[in-house]
């Protein structure tokens, strides 16, 4: 098998190879499917493997969507020229320590179930998706998605809608960060290129900082696109969060993201400025004595909200 096959590939190909119908229990919900993809974690992937550890939990993002994608398409009767975009995201990493401990190239598993919605004429406008990710038959880490599929008209005239409605708003007054890109180490990255957010600026209990987007990027622009891609605003939010709770005196090496949920709620565009703020609070200490911090996140661009996110962290004693 090629190194990184399914997350290495540009489209959902590799995963339509892979993933295959799973028993379906007699309690699951009516109309739901269930799937599973098996595969090797990615070896030597650009931003998958850039990390202080072995393995990137922003793996199961990625393999969800595709997966999802595929299964509207194949599976669902979801016509090819719907385009899908990521409304709500959650994961949870069940145990920090199965990432570190898999070896490089480990076999993962995705356990993943499909549940149509909001069904017009027998096709669905949405899916609900769910999944359990295991590494090497250890659970790594659990996670939801609602995936929605609009018409081509639909599309456009949003598009339209959201792209105008950016330009003519004024942007909201209150600390403006640079361009100049965080340190790599403080938000769990090796290499610069793959830092995506600016050194942050701070008012009062509030972190701020600039989205960098680069539509050379050779993985969050893999595929053509008019706005800043799901993946990079996911890992915006995450590299936001490691650097709130680095700027509160958290080693970075030593802190984990554990619990991460997002509400997308419109089109980010490419070439307006995009900022993250971040508030963060003490979350107590969880049962392996390790100290929690729960953080705020809010994406904004000219003055309107285009994603909200909750973020928890786990600093390792």
């Amino acid at each position: 098998m090629s190194q990184h096959a399914v997350l290495g590939a540009l489209d959902t190909t590799a995963v339509a190879r892979r993933l295959v119908h799973s028993e379906h229990p007699h309690s699951a919900p009516a109309g739901e499917q269930r799937f599973v993809l098996r595969d090797d974690m990615p070896l030597g992937h650009p931003l998958f493997n850039d990390t202080p550890g072995l393995h990137d939990p922003l793996v199961f993002v990625e393999l969800v969507r595709r997966a999802g994608l595929h299964v509207g398409h194949r599976h669902f009767g979801v016509p090819v020229e719907r385009p899908a975009l990521f409304y709500r995201f959650a994961l949870r990493l069940t145990d920090p320590a199965v990432w570190q401990d898999c070896a490089e190239g480990a076999r993962l598993a995705l356990e993943m179930r499909a549940e149509p919605t909001r069904t017009v004429a027998g096709v669905p406008r949405s899916l609900r998706l769910g999944g359990t990710l295991r590494l090497e038959g250890a659970e790594a880490c659990t996670g939801s998605a609602e995936l929605v599929f609009v018409t081509p008209t639909v599309a456009r005239n949003h598009r339209a809608t959201s792209r105008l409605a950016a330009l003519v708003r004024t942007p909201a007054d209150g600390p403006r960060p640079g361009t100049r890109p965080a340190a790599p180490s403080l938000v769990g990255r090796c290499t610069p290129d793959n830092v995506v957010v600016s050194e942050p600026v701070r008012q009062a209990s509030t972190l701020t900082t600039t989205v960098l987007v680069d539509p050379s990027h050779p993985v969050f622009f893999t595929e053509a696109t008019d706005s800043v891609p799901g993946l990079l605003l996911v890992e915006a939010l995450r590299q936001s969060t490691l650097l709130a709770v680095a700027s509160d005196g958290a080693a970075p090496c030593a802190t984990a993201l554990t619990w991460l949920s997002v509400h997308l709620r419109g089109h980010a565009e490419l070439d307006l400025p995009l900022t993250c703020t971040a508030r963060s609070a003490p979350g107590g200490i969880d049962a392996l004595g390790r100290r929690l911090t729960r953080v705020l996140l809010t994406l904004r661009q000219a003055g309107r909200t285009t994603a909200q996110a909750e973020a928890v962290t786990a600093e390792a004693g």
